[in-house]
């Protein structure tokens, strides 16, 4: 067996420790953040944090006992070997912090990106850095089973899918794009339905809210619709297929599957009994545990990530078209089918 990955989180907020103490998350997310997800898998060894926060020091030191905690990247131990590490400070920062770490084979990153994404991208292709970012559906492995070929079983070609985002395109927005694209396929076109909006309290800075429909590359077309997440939460999908009806709601904690059958009030005809379902709960609690499960297969036996750098170049190809979209008063924006792969940026 091989000895543990010496890994380190940079920037350690909320997704990085903070969410362990959200009571109500625990119920369903044993791994909610970074810090939970590696002092649980046997296969990290987390040896050091980095925040410039006080605070944020001192909970890495006193709640996780991590070993070597500092306010900067350029501030760790020389020769501290550090293999992996989690950057989820913004993006503009990363290729800095990356800098200070020589000996880093792979990384696990936050969405997104970001404008400045490319700068990192080039640093792990000259390193020969594995990327993964933390589009934590793909680390489902129903959802990836759905995307293989389950869900067309289950309900046939899907018609029409109609979802719901909020808190922001770049931010949850992302996270449903990147969930469409995984289960309908590649986004060949965008078309913005209405304009962008900066609404009160969106956690990324300069992000907006807009609706907007996807073209699929199987001829099937998402229409998705912005929540203000003040009145409620919902990150969700409704799936009309041939055969039945999917809704992936509570943020994808449940599957309510819906058979289609003989119409109960039309002789002839057919109908979903969308008045019943057959429940399912999706293990979404180990997701983001999955993907460093990954992470480590990937760099001890060459398995592809489930999440890779191109993965997310595409999801944030899609979000900037959709912008582009909304600015050009809703036109049609076409988008290539296999958006061309980044050589050695995620492998």
């Amino acid at each position: 067996m091989s000895p543990p990955l010496r890994t380190a989180i940079v920037g350690f907020g909320r997704i990085a420790a903070g969410y362990r103490d959200d009571p109500l998350m625990a119920r369903y997310f044993p791994h909610a953040s970074h810090a939970q997800a590696l002092t649980a898998h046997p296969g990290f060894d987390l040896l050091a944090a980095v925040d410039p926060a006080p605070a944020a020091r001192a909970a890495a030191r006193e709640i996780w006992r991590i070993p070597h905690v500092v306010a900067d990247a350029g501030d760790l131990p020389a020769g501290l070997g550090i293999e992996v590490a989690v950057l989820t400070l913004p993006p503009a920062a990363r290729t800095a912090a990356l800098a200070a770490m020589p000996d880093v084979r792979a990384l696990l990153v936050e969405k997104p990106l970001g404008p400045t994404g490319g700068h990192l991208l080039a640093a792990c292709a000259r390193r020969g850095i594995k990327l993964q970012v933390n589009y934590w559906r793909r680390g489902v492995a129903a959802f990836r089973a759905l995307a293989a070929g389950g869900l067309a079983r289950r309900i046939g070609r899907v018609q029409a899918a109609f979802a719901t985002y909020g808190n922001g395109v770049a931010n949850n927005g992302s996270h449903l794009v990147d969930f469409l694209r995984l289960l309908l396929g590649e986004v060949v076109a965008v078309q913005a339905t209405g304009p962008a909006q900066s609404g009160a309290g969106l956690p990324l800075a300069g992000d907006v809210d807009v609706s907007f429909c996807l073209n699929h590359a199987d001829g099937s077309q998402s229409c998705v619709q912005p929540l203000d997440f003040r009145a409620f939460r919902e990150v969700g999908l409704d799936l009309w297929g041939e055969r039945g009806r999917l809704q992936i709601v509570q943020e994808s904690l449940v599957g309510l599957w819906h058979a289609a059958g003989a119409n109960r009030a039309l002789q002839g005809e057919r109908e979903v009994a969308s008045d019943r379902a057959e429940r399912e709960a999706f293990m979404v609690g180990e997701a983001l545990y999955c993907l460093y499960d990954n992470l480590v297969e990937a760099l001890q036996h060459g398995r592809p990530l489930l999440s890779d750098a191109d993965n997310a170049r595409a999801t944030e190809e899609v979000l900037r078209a959709v912008l582009a979209s909304a600015a050009a008063g809703g036109r049609r924006i076409g988008l290539a089918r296999s958006p061309a792969r980044l050589d050695g940026a995620s492998r």
